[in-house]
């Protein structure tokens, strides 16, 4: 199955996407998700300049010798824009084996552990009101699930006081059932992550998310020690060895990377396996800067994973009305039924680009906010 095409799409049906496409000598054709929030532009130069070039005549059905090489061949090891670029040609081979093999992605990965992934929607609000309204929305809609942060985890600065005692109300109205998660957005100092982990102790969240950015790793045994609340920690984690330690010593209770980052399905896959014999679940980040790409690669991996934990949902209809659809037809899709994604049993990822669709909506230059602090400082987002 040689790899003959290579092309990059950059598309904006709502957001900027970045699309990988691969075609073999006997018209295959596969899809992967490379998008970097901000960085697109970034990501386009290193596929068409450095990973595309190293693809051409390969075989497409060996995944993980072209990860290993494009990982390590390198030198200079990962990064936001090589793991990206990565990824989007890892999730692209793998769409292309299923097709070949006329096996849904998951299949390949060991077969179903489970019908749908379970998953959590965003509840969060600036009052407690809204929060519960917008959770008993979620509960109609089949989901249990809810992230409940009070207040913007990214606005001026973070209120601690806020985040504890606003959440134990949420809990205190919404009742012991529902599961509550809260998204520190990798904005807590050590000593303010301990406080808010020790704080909300009493409202037994699934889990904390992101409390300390990477810089801190080092922090997170501590923060472990000093804590019953659960801990998820990944989301801006591209290097997918620089986590196994953090999952062998329990430092951690939920893996939270993402797919289209940390270096596709081959890399989430290591990373899972690892966790499993540590006993630490996934919590794969699913966010609207995720193409339905990466949402159904990440799907997939959900459903043959045994220490699945949960999944982040992002409903793009809501979100950009048709337009996402008129680009991507098929992959993902939510069942109120069940509270839970699943994907088609179609060969593959089981989605599709419409090329035509995608370049009417063209890319358009952005980059993520800029925080500064109260005395004008930088500010982390």
């Amino acid at each position: 199955m040689e790899i003959r095409n290579a092309d990059v799409v950059l598309t904006n049906p709502g957001r900027n996407y970045v699309v990988v496409r691969l075609e073999t000598a006997d018209g295959l054709v596969g899809w992967g998700d490379a998008t970097l929030n901000g960085r697109e532009k970034a990501v386009e130069a290193a596929l068409e300049e450095h990973l595309f070039p190293e693809l051409e005549g390969r075989d497409a059905h060996r995944a993980e010798d072209v990860w290993q090489s494009l990982y390590r061949g390198t030198y200079w090891r990962g990064g936001p824009v090589l793991q990206s670029a990565l990824s989007g040609v890892d999730m692209a081979l793998w769409d292309l084996k299923g097709k070949a093999a006329g096996l849904p992605v998951h299949d390949l990965l060991g077969g179903r552990t489970r019908e749908y992934a379970t998953v959590y929607d965003h509840c969060g609000d600036d009052s407690i009101d809204a929060i519960v309204e917008n959770a008993e929305a979620s509960l109609d809609r089949g989901i249990d699930h809810f992230r409940v942060n009070v207040g913007d985890p990214m606005g001026d600065y973070l209120d601690l006081d806020g985040v504890v005692d606003g959440v134990l109300e949420v809990r205190d109205r919404l009742g012991p059932d529902p599961e509550l998660i809260v998204d520190v957005h990798s904005r807590a100092s050590p000593r303010e992550a301990r406080q808010i982990a020790r704080g909300l102790e009493p409202a037994e969240l699934f889990f904390l998310e992101d409390p300390l950015a990477p810089e801190h790793d080092a922090e997170y045994g501590a923060l472990r020690n000093a804590t019953t609340t659960p801990i998820a920690y990944g989301e801006l984690a591209t290097d997918p060895f620089a986590l196994q330690p953090l999952i062998e010593d329990g430092a951690i209770d939920f893996v939270r990377v993402d797919l289209a980052h940390v270096g596709g399905i081959t890399a989430a896959r290591k990373l899972a396996t690892v966790a499993e014999g540590n006993g630490t679940k996934t919590a794969f980040h699913g966010p609207p800067d995720l193409s339905p790409i990466g949402q159904a690669a990440t799907v997939h991996l959900d459903l043959a994973l045994p220490n699945f934990g949960v999944q982040e949902l992002t409903d793009y209809e809501e979100r950009y009305g048709d337009a996402v659809g008129e680009v991507f037809a098929g992959g993902a899709n939510f069942d109120p039924s069940v509270g839970g994604l699943d994907v088609p049993d179609e060969p593959g990822l089981g989605i599709d680009v419409d090329l035509d669709a995608a370049a009417s909506f063209e890319y358009e230059r952005s980059h993520l906010p800029k925080r500064r602090a109260e005395d004008g400082s930088v500010a982390d987002w």
